[in-house]
């Protein structure tokens, strides 16, 4: 993760006791009740499962309406992408609107992120949240899964975090047709599913972990949303099997990031964090939180920027396969044809959250 996970906390005092059943468990887990600290909220999670692309594994499967509930209650620009025709980003914002009272920390339209504000103590967890607005440039193809490779995939991660060592996507839906049948259609089309593992280097602490279960909605509107939520404890057997070590690990609270387009090159992106660092004082969490979104934002200027003239990230978009075109041909028979502008990286993605 980026550089605050340097500070992130020790194991989570005991939360309950849960029997474990999945069927991907293996039998030692299953066979008897086990008392587990619970990372993430279960409240965010159903009793479904979906396949994997690893074969005998399966993936636990978010609770959508829970989920989007609390996200759209805090990002403004995520109610747009998910009840507007035609979200109008930034400028349609109306403070008056919002459900919690935000102190605004930092307001400036000429800088890259032009509005900052914060919760403190959000949901009585001990630490804020906090929410960030920006206004980039770049092109449209792939945005939402081109800026969370930013964050997930490592050689570009490594780029500006130089705490990362590890990050991976270590399972994906085996497909996201699965995942379509299991959400209501307001949720838009998944785009991306997965699991994804994040450790960091030796530095002054030892080395953090995280283990989080996120995923990308395209809507009609052209708005995106890519949302992230840590997994329960009982789901300690999907780590990857190379690090056999658990780590102190860190809760991602709420994760959610929106985009907005505001024209042919243009888009909004309200980012939405409310991370638990135990052990850390949650009146510096803020701060922390802060500079290190800001890194993340003047990266993404750059690498977006660049997806204009030529640069890493229409070198990147060029990997991507061409969208389904769908030729008719007789009446009622059509064909699907797919062209390739090149292979698509191996090395994609699914988020971590800073």
């Amino acid at each position: 993760m980026i550089s605050f996970l340097l500070l992130l906390s020790a194991v989570y005092p005991v939360a309950g006791t849960h029997e474990l059943r999945s069927l991907t468990v293996p039998n030692f887990w299953s066979s008897r009740p086990r008392l587990i600290a619970a990372f993430g909220n279960p409240k965010f999670f159903t009793d479904k499962y979906i396949p994997s692309d690893k074969p005998g594994v399966v993936l636990k499967f978010p609770n959508f309406d829970a989920l989007f509930d609390e996200i759209v209650k805090v990002s403004p620009m995520a109610k747009q992408a998910l009840t507007e025709d035609n979200p109008g980003g930034i400028k349609a914002i109306n403070a008056a609107d919002d459900v919690y009272r935000w102190k605004v920390t930092d307001s400036n339209p000429k800088r890259l992120v032009s509005h900052i504000d914060k919760i403190d103590n959000f949901q009585n967890k001990g630490v804020p949240i906090v929410r960030f607005r920006s206004s980039l440039r770049g092109p449209t193809k792939r945005r939402a899964e081109c800026f969370s490779e930013l964050i997930s995939v490592q050689h570009l991660r490594q780029k500006w975090d130089v705490t990362c060592a590890i990050v991976d996507t270590i399972y994906d839906a085996a497909s996201l047709d699965e995942v379509k049948k299991l959400q209501k259609e307001k949720y838009g089309e998944p785009t991306l599913f997965g699991i994804g593992y994040v450790k960091t280097k030796q530095s002054v602490v030892s080395p953090r972990e995280q283990l989080t279960l996120c995923g990308c909605q395209n809507f009609p509107n052209g708005a995106s949303v890519v949302w992230g939520m840590e997994m329960e404890e009982d789901q300690n057997y999907l780590f990857p099997k190379n690090q056999l070590k658990r780590m102190p690990r860190s809760t991602s609270h709420i994760w959610a990031v929106t985009f907005i387009p505001t024209g042919e090159e243009t888009f909004d992106v309200e980012y939405v964090l409310q991370l638990e660092i135990g052990g850390f004082p949650g009146w510096l969490t803020g701060p922390v939180l802060v500079e290190t979104i800001k890194k993340t934002f003047r990266f993404a200027d750059d690498y977006f920027k660049s997806g204009l003239d030529g640069g890493d990230l229409a070198k990147r978009l060029a990997l991507f396969p061409d969208e389904e075109v769908v030729i008719m041909s007789d009446p009622g028979e059509s064909i699907s044809e797919t062209t390739d502008a090149g292979l698509l990286d191996k090395e994609q993605t699914l988020l971590m959250p800073p």
